[in-house]
């Protein structure tokens, strides 16, 4: 086959195309913005997920620890520089995905021939409407915007919202999904957060109320309380939960002869339920060696509670 014959496939094979093309070019530049969208989507999602995790995993080895709670230089700023990450980028798939998403409509409608300007004019007028018809969903994603820019929950933290305690698993831009003690998972609307506790933040407290016989010395009672405390936050597992020393707060209550005492100490964040637990295994043990009587201890037949 010479050279002219050649040329002549060639310009039937382009004709062809060109009038294939020029047929079903609206439906094959949909699928073109379809598949480009896909594609730019999960590359953006796989880059935002790869920074958010080289971020963690960079102040955690920085730290030498495996959880964030575990943080020792400047705790409180490492954490919370983990858990905003966190909280970040889940935020940000939803909106790199929703732009996306309207973008690539945007784009298919035009090529649908129809009018872009007035199709916007349309879009605004009605998101109008929409918005007096669903002040709810407004009001969600709003108030989710605020509480992840103003720091007030992040992914892992542990918070208290109304009822429900447990630790946060997702904040999104319309609910945030919190993990209760008992695995229940419960869905939260953004708007309907009026009050949140949050134990994550800053610092915590372990409290233990002592409960003792109240014509025993109350004061021989404190120095065991708090030696027993000392004793125990100074071993490997506790010394790097705690930020602060035991006291005595003082005496909480008496109830005929039952006498309540307070031991407080400062803690790492979300540490101080296992320290408060520690530390009334280690009180007991030391009240024995010294002949301390809890109340649950005394004889069937006293008065009070516990």
């Amino acid at each position: 086959m010479d050279d002219v014959e050649i040329d002549g496939v060639e310009e039937v094979v382009q004709h062809t195309i060109g009038a294939f093309y020029e047929t079903f070019h609206v439906p094959i530049n949909i699928v073109i913005i379809i598949i480009a969208a896909i594609l730019v989507n999960w590359v953006l999602r796989r880059i935002l997920v790869r920074t958010v995790t080289q971020i963690v995993r960079g102040v955690k080895k920085s730290q030498d620890v495996d959880t964030t709670s575990e943080m020792q230089a400047a705790p409180y700023v490492n954490a919370r520089a983990v858990q905003r990450t966190r909280t970040l980028g889940t935020v940000g798939r939803a909106v790199i995905t929703w732009t996306i998403v309207v973008i690539a409509l945007i784009l298919i409608l035009g090529q649908l021939g129809l009018n872009l300007a007035a199709l916007l004019t349309s879009a605004g007028i009605v998101a109008a409407g929409l918005a007096f018809g669903a002040q709810n969903v407004v009001k969600d994603i709003l108030n989710g915007i605020f509480m992840v820019f103003e720091d007030q929950l992040g992914v892992g933290d542990v918070v208290t919202i109304g009822a429900i305690s447990g630790t946060v698993e997702d904040v999104g831009i319309r609910v945030t999904q919190v993990r209760a003690l008992d695995g229940t998972l419960w869905f939260i609307r953004n708007g309907e957060i009026l009050t949140l506790g949050n134990s994550s933040q800053g610092w915590g407290r372990a409290l233990i109320d002592v409960t003792v016989d109240a014509n025993q010395d109350l004061s021989h009672v404190s120095e065991v309380s708090l030696e027993a405390a000392r004793a125990l936050l100074r071993s490997e597992k506790y010394a790097r939960k705690v930020t602060g020393e035991p006291e005595i707060m003082g005496l909480e209550s008496v109830f005929g002869d039952r006498a309540t005492l307070r031991l407080a100490v400062r803690t790492r964040p979300e540490a101080q339920w296992e320290v408060q637990r520690g530390i009334r295994a280690e009180l007991r043990r030391k009240f024995r060696e010294h002949n301390i009587k809890l109340a649950d201890e005394f004889p069937k037949g006293h008065g009070g509670t516990r």
